[in-house]
C-alpha cells in the first residue's frame, strides 16, 4: 500500500524520538493510532457507499430486464391466445362501473364487496317499500273509518 521499508521506519522513529521526546512518544503514538483508525473507518464507509451505489444500479438494471420480460411475455401471450382481438373486443366494457346504479356491467358482481353492497341496498329498498306500504294501509284505514 505505502511501500515503506524497515529503513524508512527506523529513520521516522529516530526523527520522532528527537522531535517529540522520549516522554511524549506514547502520547504521540496513541494520537497517530487514533487518527489512522478514523481514516480507516472513513475509507470503509466510503467503500460501503460506493458498493451500495453499484448494487442499486445493478438492481435497477435487473428490474428493467424483468419488466421488459414481463411485457414481452404478456404481449406474446395476447398475440398467441387472441391474435385477432376477438376476445378483447367481446370483453370491452365488462369491468366498467355504471355510475348511476353503482353496479358493474357484468351480470355477476366483480368482488365480494360489490355483492355485499348490492344485498344491503336491496334490503334497504325492500324495507323502504314495506314502510311505505304500511303507511298507505294506515292512511286507507283512517279514510275508511272516517267515511
Amino acid at each position: 500500500m505505502l511501500d515503506i521499508g524497515w529503513t524508512e521506519i527506523l529513520v521516522i522513529t529516530v526523527v520522532a524520538l528527537f522531535i517529540v521526546g522520549p516522554k511524549d512518544i506514547p502520547k504521540a503514538l496513541r494520537t497517530v493510532g487514533i487518527w489512522i483508525g478514523k481514516l480507516k473507518s472513513l475509507s470503509r464507509e466510503f467503500q460501503n457507499t460506493v458498493e451500495d451505489a453499484v448494487r442499486d444500479s445493478e438492481l435497477d438494471e435487473v428490474k428493467k430486464q424483468i419488466e421488459s420480460a414481463k411485457t414481452d411475455f404478456t404481449k406474446g401471450m395476447s398475440e398467441t391466445i387472441d391474435s385477432e382481438g376477438e376476445l378483447t373486443e367481446m370483453l370491452r366494457g365488462v369491468d366498467v362501473v355504471d355510475k348511476d346504479k353503482n353496479k358493474s356491467a357484468w351480470p355477476i358482481p366483480l368482488n365480494k364487496d360489490d355483492e355485499i353492497k348490492e344485498n344491503i341496498s336491496e334490503k334497504s329498498n325492500v324495507e323502504n317499500k314495506t314502510d311505505t306500504a304500511k303507511e298507505e294501509n294506515k292512511n286507507l284505514n283512517k279514510d275508511n273509518s272516517t267515511t
